[in-house]
């Protein structure tokens, strides 16, 4: 029933919006969690069912209109309802995605929070497949921690060649008073990823 409510309302949007104008991002929290293990129970077949699902949605996405996937772990009151041991969970479910999915995911979003530096938390990106023409954006810029963000960088640097940078979730319950400083960051970190 909600995958075909979301699949309505992605048929609104490209009706009403150009391809050209338009970006669709799949939010995908719920998914992330259960295969965190954070619900009290999932099905058997849980990693079969939610990859058949983002494929799903993900094919449903016109060719002509830029499509990726944004991997989450919620952030409540800016913090993860489960804090990722590493990025492991997220590559498997990208690489699975990417190999069922009938489309390109023309971008991919990675959250990366702010205590991790170790290469531990960055390792799973090597192995990353078949990704050589998706846009892969980190989430490694934080809110007062430019020199931080830097750091983040350098780790994913030995994992990632080649990526952007980005928040590690939406503004959208970000205290206003924060964006100012979060375009800051952003700026001071592309031009830091740009010297690299």
């Amino acid at each position: 029933m909600y995958e075909r409510a979301l699949r309505r309302a992605l048929g609104d949007i490209v009706a009403s919006i150009p391809a050209r104008h338009l970006s669709i991002q799949w939010d995908v929290c719920q998914e992330v969690l259960i295969y965190e293990n954070f619900f009290a129970e999932r099905p058997a077949d849980y990693k079969r069912r939610i990859i058949a699902e983002l494929a799903r949605l993900g094919d449903a996405v016109p060719a002509a209109v830029e499509m990726g996937y944004h991997l989450c772990y919620g952030s409540p009151a800016d913090e993860h309802l489960v804090m990722p041991r590493d990025m492991a969970v997220m590559v498997e479910m990208a690489n699975d995605v990417r190999r069922v999915l009938g489309r390109p995911i023309d971008f991919l979003h990675l959250p990366v929070p702010k205590d991790r530096t170790d290469d531990a938390y960055f390792r799973p990106l090597a192995e990353l497949k078949g990704f050589g023409d998706t846009a892969l954006y980190l989430g490694l810029v934080h809110h007062d921690d430019q020199k931080g963000d830097l750091v983040r960088i350098d780790a994913a640097l030995r994992f990632a060649p080649g990526f952007g940078v980005a928040s590690e979730c939406g503004w959208g319950r970000t205290d206003p008073q924060r964006v100012p400083g979060l375009l800051e960051s952003h700026r001071v970190a592309a031009e830091a990823l740009n010297g690299r």
